[in-house]
């Protein structure tokens, strides 16, 4: 996957035509996080929030 083809943000909205059975992940360290995989043609995904960073 090219860095391209990634979209981080807080809050993603994903529409396709099917979409996988969630599953459950290590990420890092303690922290666990649920994947699904969405296809179609097209699938598209959207950013709804995206990620801030905050100042200190």
């Amino acid at each position: 996957m090219n860095r391209s083809d990634r979209i981080e943000a807080e809050k993603i909205r994903c529409v396709g035509r099917w979409i996988s059975r969630p599953r459950l992940i290590q990420w890092s360290s303690r922290h666990r996080v649920v994947e699904i995989f969405v296809e179609g043609r097209p699938a598209v995904a959207e950013a709804v929030r995206t990620w801030r960073v905050l100042k200190r």
